[in-house]
């Protein structure tokens, strides 16, 4: 299967001048197969390698909603908790409609805040220019994100928000004392065994730039961590996605429990999103995500005892044509 991967990823980024496409399908019982295609960096030779991790962009937030319900679990959180209690000291910079929005409402993107895909130009270039401990970058972030009215009362539609996770992500540091990136490390990586996992552009491992990656210009700020910034391999990528598929299908792990499971899963306002899930059709977890330099995609099929990963260093519409077409040929094998 491997040998017939390989081959139908080649054929692929041929087809649409891919610089690297990795791809990978497994099961609940581990990987059935993987393959990474191409080079490094566009205008280089370096061969992409299957260890190589690739920047999954926004399917960080799946990650950062499990990092949530393994808190929940251990008492460290609410899903309930809402910003004006995880953020006493910014209470006077909070939209008073904004005082009440619990981290489910941010997981859900039921928040009140507005879509953000093409976020708020001034906004986004003062969160870049934030410097110093990670931490408090995120306090200032979330100061400047809540203090304007929300565009929707909180928790009556969806809109996707980069800047909810970032919120979410910012609760999770509160009620714990830790940066997002070490209970990252802690309750996801260290357990999964995920050793290639970290955050912003894989230093080896070039967008295509034709160009030495410059993360602080081609990657999410690293305030943004919590909806974007992950670098992995497949391989690593896929414990992580394996333990939802395995949840899913009623198997117990040591790692989420059912109920845990079932608030992650669930779509409760049929809005095609649960917490960090699209969910496109019943019965199917997916999301997508990109710095603008890479793509990445994953999906879970519970009902045919499936997962597949497939991911590329290249932002473009090619590159994501590349990634639907691997996804589609995944199915057949």
């Amino acid at each position: 299967m491997k040998d017939t991967l390989t081959s139908l990823l080649e054929l692929i980024r041929a087809e649409t001048n891919t610089p690297a496409l990795g791809a990978l399908v497994g099961d609940a019982r581990g990987i059935r197969a993987q393959a990474v295609v191409g080079i490094r960096e566009a205008g280089k030779t370096d061969q992409a390698r299957l260890d190589d991790p690739f920047h999954i962009g926004s399917c960080t937030k799946a990650m950062t909603a499990t990092l949530a319900a393994r808190l929940v679990e251990q008492n460290q959180m609410r899903w309930e908790l809402t910003v004006a209690e995880a953020f006493p000291n910014l209470k006077e910079h909070i939209h008073r409609d904004y005082q009440g929005v619990t981290l489910r409402h941010l997981l859900l993107h039921r928040s009140g805040l507005p879509e953000d895909r093409t976020p708020n130009p001034i906004l986004f270039l003062k969160i870049r220019g934030l410097q110093g401990d990670i931490r408090q970058q995120r306090q200032q972030a979330v100061a400047w994100v809540l203090e304007q009215p929300p565009a929707a009362a909180p928790g009556t539609q969806f809109a996707y928000s980069n800047f909810g996770y970032l919120i979410a992500g910012a609760m999770l540091e509160s009620a714990t004392g830790r940066s997002w990136e070490q209970l990252m490390r802690d309750h996801l990586f260290k357990p999964l065994k995920m050793r290639t996992a970290g955050f912003g552009v894989p230093r080896h491992f070039a967008g295509h730039t034709g160009n030495p990656p410059k993360p602080t210009f081609y990657d999410n700020p690293p305030v943004l961590g919590p909806a974007g910034t992950v670098h992995c391999s497949l391989r690593d990528w896929a414990a992580f996605v394996r333990v939802h598929l395995q949840s899913a299908l009623g198997i117990k792990t040591p790692f989420l429990r059912p109920e845990s499971v079932a608030e992650l899963h669930t779509d409760p306002h049929q809005q095609g999103y649960a917490m960090g899930w699209a969910i496109p059709q019943s019965g199917v977890l997916t999301h997508a995500g990109s710095n603008t330099l890479w793509f990445a995609v994953a999906t879970v099929e519970p009902r045919a005892n499936r997962f597949y990963l497939v991911a590329t260093n290249w932002g473009h519409p090619k590159a994501q044509e590349a990634c639907r077409m691997a996804i589609q040929k995944l199915h057949e094998l």
